[in-house]
């Protein structure tokens, strides 16, 4: 199979920093979901809690598909959810919830805001809008020698 750009080294570079936003971003929205359920809005259904988890990580995995396609803007979407995490985390303390699920929905959008804000993601963001480029001239190249094949093809019909 034949690549744009030689696979290895650019996984080797960018995915560990991809793979830490997308964890980040499930690791935090679950946080945030655990306290809006238990602290916030204890009444709440564990059934709506999941449809808002399920919500959740189907908005992080369109993010950041788009961001891997090519469309870095998709980004703000990713830094949205990180701020509402912290939004969400930070005034539960008045709550006094359990430590450790109170550090880990601080600790969570803070380091997916780092890795967001990190020179490898936005190195691997500018290559992967360089990628889509090249996949659309690649594609406008093939259409025009597919005309052409086609063009040469009615010509021979028409003898």
């Amino acid at each position: 199979m034949r690549f744009l750009v030689s696979l290895r080294p650019f996984l080797v570079r960018n995915f560990p920093v991809f793979i830490g936003v997308i964890f980040s971003g499930l690791f935090g929205g679950a946080a945030a979901v655990v306290l809006v359920e238990n602290y916030y809005l204890p009444s709440l259904s564990n059934s709506a809690a999941e449809a808002a988890a399920v919500v959740l990580a189907c908005f992080i995995t369109h993010c950041n598909f788009m961001i891997a396609y090519g469309r870095p803007k998709w980004a703000w979407g990713m830094y949205a959810l990180f701020v509402v995490c912290l939004l969400i985390a930070l005034p539960a303390f008045q709550f006094s919830p359990h430590p450790f699920v109170y550090a880990s929905s601080l600790f969570w959008p803070v380091f997916g805001l780092l890795l967001l804000h990190s020179k490898r993601h936005r190195e691997m963001r500018a290559k992967a809008v360089e990628l889509r480029h090249m996949r659309r001239n690649v594609t406008v190249a093939i259409e025009k020698r597919r005309k052409h094949e086609r063009a040469i093809i009615r010509i021979k019909k028409s003898r």
